[in-house]
């Protein structure tokens, strides 16, 4: 008894420690959604084709955004305010392939600290 007690343990630690939802390190895809929770974002890399989309949505207590470090794009451009509350979204179009480290301008900063992550816009018909 006592061994099948601590293996159901052992197993609900695994259970509990392996992602909680969060659903991995990284997303691909023409259309992805990133939830942004407090202090972190969903996924911290995103791949995306030319011409693919990214929602970003507030998923946390606090208010969230999603700033390119190199300024080209933020969540403010569609969303219309750097503050997405749980719920907002912003639907973000990207057209020109590169890399695109951002971050949160509330958690997070330009260098990668904290709340940030890395888009990757791949070539269409790569």
């Amino acid at each position: 008894m006592r061994r099948l007690v601590g293996g159901l343990l052992g197993l609900l630690l695994i259970a509990a420690c392996g992602g909680g939802g969060d659903g991995g390190d990284s997303i691909s895809g023409d259309a992805v959604v990133v939830d942004m929770f407090d202090n972190r974002y969903e996924f911290t890399e995103i791949n995306v084709t030319e011409g693919g989309t990214v929602t970003f949505v507030g998923a946390g207590r606090n208010p969230h955004n999603a700033v390119a470090a190199g300024g080209s794009w933020s969540t403010e451009d569609v969303f219309g305010s750097l503050e997405q509350l749980e719920g907002d979204e912003a639907v973000l179009t990207f057209d020109e392939p590169g890399e695109y480290p951002f971050f949160c301008t509330f958690h997070g900063n330009a260098d990668g600290d904290g709340m940030a992550g890395t888009l990757v816009v791949e070539p269409a018909g790569e």
